[in-house]
């Protein structure tokens, strides 16, 4: 064969290749089911309502609890996005957080992406606190003053996540990349 033919040879392959990872990410992506078939309450069941569709949970807190949930399945990669509010007004000592972590639990030896929207004083700024484990090992805290008011309206907050590259995006507008 000559050099020609293995260069179409490598880009069918590759084509097929890309074409079998779509079809399977896809299918992968689609929703099976309503949230309750994807995800578990981890506590204060009572906090949480759901719409009649079963597509969307609106969780609470009161003075005493909040509440909180995770997936039933393990992701390694992938667009994960929710839509957050922050309480308003004086607010100091409540977190409104979403992570990511290998092990459930927050084991020993765990891999975790922290984000955690941090309640206030009245007229103080609001803050994003972020941290990042890697083999149980944390200590890499950081603070970023927010550019937008979490308690106004609800945003979309997103994370892409892959071997490559971690991005984190508030409507779909990336900010914080690490």
């Amino acid at each position: 064969m000559d050099v020609g033919s293995y260069s179409s040879i490598s880009i069918l392959l590759f084509m097929a290749a890309i074409i079998a990872a779509y079809y399977h990410s896809t299918e992968a992506a689609m929703s099976k089911g309503s949230f309750e078939d994807n995800f578990s309450i981890m506590w204060s069941e009572d906090h949480f309502t759901t719409s009649t569709d079963g597509q969307i949970w609106h969780l609470s807190l009161d003075n005493d609890t909040g509440c909180g949930f995770q997936t039933k399945q393990r992701y390694r990669f992938g667009w994960f996005s929710m839509k957050l509010k922050s309480v308003g007004g004086d607010s100091a000592g409540v977190v409104t957080a979403y992570y990511m972590c290998t092990e459930n639990g927050a084991g020993p030896t765990r891999d975790e992406l922290d984000f955690e929207f941090l309640g206030n004083r009245t007229g103080q700024p609001y803050l994003i606190q972020t941290n990042v484990y890697k083999n149980g090992t944390g200590n890499r805290e950081m603070r970023h003053m927010l550019w937008f008011d979490p308690t106004e309206d609800y945003r979309t907050n997103s994370i892409l996540c892959n071997n490559h590259q971690i991005k984190v995006a508030d409507d779909y507008i990336k900010k914080l990349t690490r």
